[in-house]
């Protein structure tokens, strides 16, 4: 089945199955811009999006097929650093977050794909978020500053592609992807950095499917989650769980679909969000920026 047929199929099956389940809203954002346009050989099969905290960057990398690696992109879409992590071999890269742990910075790239849900176990590859030097091209991390914590579905292997750490108590979610319901997964990574090894436990179903992307805004006041054909948005009342947030029904956010959109990440500054997408078959890929009324 060709890429343009299964959106077909996605998006006639999500309009039978979520019919009523959100409220489409065009007055929180406004409709998506694009910023410049993905160009660089190297980044043909973009799966995740964070903003740096170097504000005119973003954090993005490839899914499987590439190396345990992260670009660094500017607001134009352009290439302006590549960083490998040393010694890291990774299956399927598909979500990229952040983790603040005693006023620093860490990235988690996450290798959580599994199209086939046959992987025993999955893996985060922790590491603190690199400065850029005007000059960069080409950098290792080292070895010795990636923790690797490995990770098991308590009720046996899932594909997923969207990851959030809850800011306020640094929680880890993953939803699943393949699911006809769409899985809310949670484990304690961060409390412990000695712990390598946690239990994904489920705690929340979504009435949606094929999940690929979400993100928490810096502060955990909103939460987004988008699948191929749809971007999702929850406001988060004060002292509230994601449990209780999720359970909510969510505003649905006008979006014209991307050839293959699976990266969302909101801005550091409460300026909006962003998406970006793979690049099959040729079609062309954008930075795009959603802006906050």
């Amino acid at each position: 089945m060709n890429h343009l047929n299964k959106v077909i199929v996605f998006y006639f099956l999500f309009v039978q199955f979520h019919i009523g389940y959100s409220q489409l809203n065009p007055q929180i954002f406004k409709p998506q811009v694009a910023l410049g346009e993905i160009v660089d050989k190297q980044l043909s099969e973009l799966s995740g999006i964070i903003n740096a905290k170097q504000s005119s960057y973003f954090w993005v990398h490839n899914d499987s097929g590439d190396d345990a690696r992260v670009y660094l992109i500017n607001k134009k879409g352009k290439l302006v650093c590549t960083y490998e992590l040393e010694s890291i071999r990774v299956k399927d890269c598909e979500d990229i977050g952040r983790v603040m742990i005693k006023g620093k910075s860490f990235l988690i790239l996450a290798d959580i794909g599994d199209n086939r849900a046959r992987r025993k176990n999955i893996k985060l590859h922790i590491f603190p978020e690199p400065v850029y030097k005007d000059g960069d091209q080409l950098v290792s991390i080292p070895k010795d500053d990636i923790r690797t914590v490995t990770l098991r579905y308590k009720d046996g292997p899932r594909d997923a592609e969207a990851l959030f750490v809850d800011p306020t108590d640094h929680q880890l979610y993953i939803v699943s992807k393949r699911d006809f319901q769409s899985t809310v997964y949670t484990a304690t990574v961060f409390s412990n950095s000695k712990k390598n090894y946690s239990i994904l436990t489920p705690v929340q179903k979504l009435p949606f499917t094929f999940v690929t992307s979400a993100d928490i805004s810096p502060s955990g006041d909103a939460i987004l989650i988008k699948n191929l054909t749809q971007i999702f948005y929850w406001k988060r009342r004060r002292g509230g769980s994601i449990e209780q947030t999720l359970s909510q029904k969510p505003v649905s956010i006008p979006y014209e679909i991307e050839s293959q959109g699976e990266a969302i990440a909101f801005g550091l500054e409460g300026e909006g969000f962003y998406t970006v997408s793979e690049r099959p078959f040729g079609l062309k890929s954008y930075l795009y920026f959603f802006e906050k009324r």
